[in-house]
């Protein structure tokens, strides 16, 4: 008999798990944003692999980013980060920099 493994998702725009939800390497899905999540070894929730647009062709020239920040997120240490804005912040949530990382708005 087949056994079915369901990878832990959601289907809410802008969702994405909390270290609380997984394990550090278990996956996480969001069917609706087509992003797929994972913990890495440092605690962090971070996104694997790129989301780029849709089109025609199989190149990967265009990354496209949210245009707001929806949940709380560290960016990884000695890690940098960029979005193209403009970019807003949720009230209450919170975009935590540490030492020895950057984020780039452009």
């Amino acid at each position: 008999m087949a056994a079915t493994i369901v990878i832990k998702n959601s289907v809410t725009t802008g969702a994405k798990p909390t270290t609380s939800d997984i394990i550090r390497g278990e996956f996480a899905v969001n069917l609706i944003d087509k992003r797929i999540y994972t913990r890495d070894n440092s605690d962090n929730i971070i996104q694997v692999g790129g989301i780029g647009a849709t089109g025609g062709g199989v190149d990967a020239v265009f990354y496209e980013n949210s245009q707001t920040v929806t949940t709380d997120y560290t960016i990884t240490t000695n890690a940098s980060a960029s979005s193209t804005g403009p970019i807003s912040i949720s009230s209450g949530v919170s975009v935590t920099i540490p030492d020895g990382s950057r984020w780039v708005i452009l």
